[in-house]
């Protein structure tokens, strides 16, 4: 807004005044024009953004267009798209219907089909059944007749058969009568011969045996001196069978390595060299010639071979066997003698091999091969023994001579034998075959039966060499022992451990390792007796 100053006539203003009212107006005209500068500005960006919304609004208008018409062309297409589901389900519908419909047909075609073919069975069924009853009426009445028939042919053959009967009891009567008469001299005589021998003899294990535990080890030291001549055969036939030269001295040598590579500690390691001699010995079935009567090396063949006729096997597979023997003894004595735990793994050996099928023979364990060498080695483990001050008490106790039969090894070196033995037989005896499909070749009752051999000596015929085994057998078995026969095993080892050495005569060092096995099982294995 200009202001208009109102001036009263007055006399003309000094220069200077003249001045500053001009520069005020020029001011003032400044700030007006400035104002209007201000006007113009906000004229143009109002008019300015305006523009901009007019253009958002455009484009505004243009999207939301575009948008309706793509939700109106999805509409389209989904009503589109609905309409032909509606058609394809209609069709698919229909088609069911029609499957249905056609299924239910066969079905009930198939069913007039069942129901007309069951009538015609039953009906012949009905047929057959009216046949079958006149047949069975006319068998019976021919039963009826050969059951009478038969009847009286059998009361006549009864009356005959206990005429017969009667007649064969008297006669059997009689000869019962005196074959009972026959036994009873028999055994007088036996026991006169028994009582004379042990005055001849003095101390004998043969004394206190039965006849049959006589006949039976007999058989046994047979069975071994035949094994040293099958070996001599086995060498004369590889001077005219090369086939047999060619295996027999590598196969001979690859058990024995086999055999001294065992470990006590390492079962894992142990399982090569076993398989190792399985497939050796499997070899060996696959060489047919030379073959020999397989009854000859099982000492009590069991009736379905003993009827055989010439049972024929390889030869080269028994001698194998007979190496697999000796090459365990061996070495049961060589090293279980110093250290009794290293008969564990030839002990597992040993029930490993002769307890497999294809090393048998009709079901039976060739371990005779090694009971009979074991039974000349060891022959106190079966009740067998001598007087071990006199020359053939040792030879009847196992004690062998130096080579070339000179004299008696040291007193240290035949413990260390039987020791070994010893400790080998309780580690072929108590294994446990409770999970295995196989049958033990030596059940555990023989190790019962060795136990009561040994502790049932006289304490005056008690040898040093029963102790020396009875602590072998003892020193590492007696958890089995316990855990076969629970509290009866508890008390055997009290019998064996504390009974039985307290009441012999003398005292002396293969007395006192058997006493201390009580505190050994105690500290060790926490078994108290």
């Amino acid at each position: 807004m200009v202001r208009v100053n109102s001036v009263t006539h007055r006399a003309p203003d000094s220069p200077s005044r003249q001045l500053i009212q001009e520069l005020t107006k020029d001011l003032e005209q400044v700030r007006i024009h400035g104002e209007e500068l201000k006007r113009v500005k906000a004229y143009e960006s109002r008019t300015f953004y305006e523009r901009l919304d007019q253009i958002d609004r455009q484009r505004e208008e243009v999207h939301t267009t575009a948008l309706n018409e793509a939700a109106a062309n999805r509409d389209r297409r989904r009503q589109q798209a609905e309409e032909t589901l509606r058609q394809h389900l209609l069709a698919v519908e229909e088609e069911r219907k029609r499957k249905e419909e056609g299924e239910r047909q066969r079905l009930e075609k198939l069913r007039l089909e069942k129901a007309e073919k069951e009538k015609k069975e039953r009906e012949e069924a009905e047929r057959v059944q009216v046949e079958r009853r006149a047949k069975d009426a006319e068998r019976a009445r021919l039963a009826e007749e050969a059951e009478k028939s038969k009847r009286e042919a059998e009361d006549r053959a009864r009356k005959e058969r206990e005429k017969l009967e009667l007649e064969r009891k008297k006669a059997d009567d009689e000869l019962k009568r005196k074959a009972e008469e026959e036994a009873r001299q028999k055994l007088a005589v036996e026991k006169e011969k028994k009582e004379a021998a042990t005055k001849k003899s003095g101390i004998s294990g043969s004394n206190h045996r039965t006849a049959k535990e006589l006949q039976e080890h007999e058989r046994y030291i047979k069975l071994h001196a035949h094994l040293k001549e099958f070996r001599l055969y086995m060498r004369a036939q590889t001077k005219t069978n090369p086939v047999l030269k060619q295996h027999m001295g590598d196969m001979r040598r690859t058990i024995r390595k086999c055999v001294g590579q065992l470990v006590t500690e390492d079962k894992t390691a142990n399982q090569k060299p076993t398989r190792e001699i399985a497939a050796i010995l499997r070899k060996a079935q696959d060489l047919a010639e030379p073959s020999v009567d397989i009854r000859q090396f099982i000492a009590f063949p069991p009736p379905n071979i003993a009827s055989l006729e010439n049972p024929q096997v390889p030869a080269l597979w028994v001698y194998l066997l007979n190496i697999l023997a000796k090459s365990i003894l061996a070495q049961l004595m060589a090293e279980a003698g110093v250290t009794t735990k290293c008969a564990e793994p030839l002990g597992v050996l040993t029930a490993q091999i002769f307890s497999m099928d294809v090393f048998c023979f009709q079901g039976q364990s060739m371990i005779d091969i090694l009971l009979a060498k074991y039974r000349f080695l060891c022959p106190v483990l079966w009740g067998f023994y001598g007087d071990q001050t006199t020359d053939e008490g040792r030879t009847a106790i196992g004690w062998i001579r130096e080579e070339g039969k000179g004299a008696f090894v040291s007193a240290q070196l035949h413990e260390e034998r039987m020791a070994g033995l010893g400790a080998g037989y309780a580690a072929i005896a108590l294994r446990n075959f409770a999970k295995s499909p196989r049958q033990n070749p030596y059940p555990n009752s023989y190790f019962w039966k060795t136990l009561s051999y040994i502790v049932n000596v006289p304490p005056t015929e008690v040898q040093d060499t029963h102790l020396v085994v009875l602590a072998a057998m003892l020193r590492y078995s007696a958890p089995r022992i316990v855990n076969f026969w629970g509290d009866m095993g508890v008390l055997a080892l009290r019998q064996a451990i504390v009974q039985f050495p307290a009441g012999l005569p003398k005292k002396s060092t293969q007395r006192a390792m058997v006493e201390d096995l009580r505190d050994v099982l105690a500290r060790e294995k926490r078994i108290v007796i």
